[in-house]
């Protein structure tokens, strides 16, 4: 199995990033990986997506432990779907508590999130988002575009979650998944000219779609750069997770 990942900063953005990624290896079968990317238009964006990464991680920690607490409670026999309701369950309190201790806005935690979950051992996948993303299964792209107006968890945080989790969270499971990527938009903003649609097709092809020659970790910073060399400039924060897992 081959996990790789990019993290690059944007030409406008010379002081941080508003991306963030993330991985956990859970258990012995399954990953957890997620990218964030913060509202621009926001307040102290790079916070908002980096807390939700420490957020995920504290779930990640937690969850062996909670048989501990509940006895019923057991991570083996739990669905990806389940865990990752529970991750996002304790993301939306995590939000609340934040925003209650150090008196923030709402638009000091404004974040999209692309969770995926995936067993690489029976190649099942569940991926849930908050705002906008792509993500691709095995080489087929989904691009979830809120015309640069995401619906924000952040937004939600005065109502129930179960009531956010099924109007404001878009889930999908997957089987037979030996090539699962989630990334953020600012995918589609690598490029050399902002009016041609055919680019966007080249840099998704580029990191979602086109397989290593060969397992290196490096194929993502190799990508990058030919297309840098190209003349393609990168307009928004770029995060990506892949996971390679082919079966034979």
């Amino acid at each position: 199995m081959q996990i790789l990942s990019i993290h690059k900063r944007s030409i406008y953005h010379p002081h941080f990033s508003e991306d963030f990624f993330y991985s956990y290896q859970l258990t012995d079968h399954i990953l957890v990986c997620a990218v964030m990317d913060g509202c621009s238009s926001a307040k102290d964006s790079h916070f908002s997506s980096a807390l939700f990464s420490k957020s995920i991680h504290k779930s990640c920690r937690m969850l062996p432990q909670m048989k501990e607490i509940v006895e019923d409670f057991d991570l083996a026999t739990m669905e990806l779907n389940e865990i990752g309701n529970f991750i996002l369950k304790q993301l939306f309190d995590d939000l609340k508590k934040t925003k209650r201790l150090f008196f923030l806005s709402t638009e000091e935690l404004l974040s999209t999130l692309s969770l995926l979950i995936y067993n690489h051992d029976t190649l099942k996948a569940c991926i849930k988002i908050s705002g906008d993303g792509l993500f691709a299964i095995n080489g087929r792209i989904t691009s979830i575009d809120q015309n640069n107006v995401p619906n924000f968890l952040g937004y939600h945080l005065a109502k129930n979650f179960e009531d956010v989790k099924l109007s404001a969270i878009a889930t999908y499971n997957f089987e037979n998944a030996n090539d699962v990527c989630i990334a953020t938009d600012g995918i589609d903003k690598l490029r050399k000219d902002l009016k041609n649609p055919e680019e966007i097709n080249e840099t998704r092809y580029a990191f979602l779609v086109e397989k290593p020659s060969k397992k290196s970790d490096l194929f993502f910073e190799k990508q990058y750069k030919k297309l840098a060399l190209k003349g393609f400039t990168l307009y928004d924060d770029l995060s990506i997770m892949r996971i390679i897992n082919p079966k034979d």
